[in-house]
């Protein structure tokens, strides 16, 4: 899905296609994610995996002592928002960044989440499986919380290390769950 110029952080349009320039700036909240990543302790995480059947990629797997998490890291700027614009009686919460809905950003998570879920199989099927958008670059307000949409949590890079890290019953089976979803989710590169 093509992303309009003024929300991606730091996005030139002026010597390359502004697809070519999305996926630079999307490559560099990844990086930036990554590296967070690297500094929690008790996780494993699967970077870059393909979705199988699509040339579609994951950004990010961490399977952690909670469970597992899909993150897709997005390199937006603006502030990142929850509002109700469902009617009187009616909740129907939105994702928007930059004062635009960016929704569509939490189901094509749930959707990686999905196939998260079918690559754990039966074997390991009651691992939980949360769905983060972590934003790179985004604005929190004075107060930063964490922001949540159809049970996607939003967040910022330096709050991954905690959520993804927190105490859980599967800490003795992160590594055989990581094992078994290498095994399924290849690399995309």
């Amino acid at each position: 899905m093509a992303q309009r110029h003024e929300d991606i952080a730091g996005g030139s349009a002026t010597h390359e296609s502004q697809p070519t320039a999305a996926w630079k700036i999307g490559a560099e909240g990844e990086v930036q994610v990554a590296e967070v990543l690297a500094s929690a302790t008790g996780i494993e995480v699967l970077h870059d995996r393909l979705v199988p059947g699509s040339r579609a990629n994951i950004d990010h797997i961490v399977v952690g002592p909670s469970g597992v998490f899909v993150i897709d890291a997005k390199k937006y700027i603006g502030a990142i928002e929850v509002r109700d614009v469902g009617r009187r009686f009616h909740v129907d919460e939105r994702l928007y960044v930059n004062g635009r809905d960016r929704s569509a950003l939490v189901d094509g998570v749930l959707w990686q989440v999905d196939v998260v879920r079918t690559a754990l199989g039966e074997e390991f099927g009651s691992i939980p499986i949360r769905g983060v958008l972590c934003f790179v670059g985004g604005e929190w307000g004075w107060i930063k919380k964490q922001k949540r949409v159809k049970g996607v949590t939003s967040l910022w890079p330096t709050a991954l290390p905690d959520h993804v890290s927190a105490a859980g019953e599967h800490s003795q089976r992160v590594a055989a769950i990581a094992v078994h979803l290498r095994s399924r989710l290849k690399p995309a590169s």
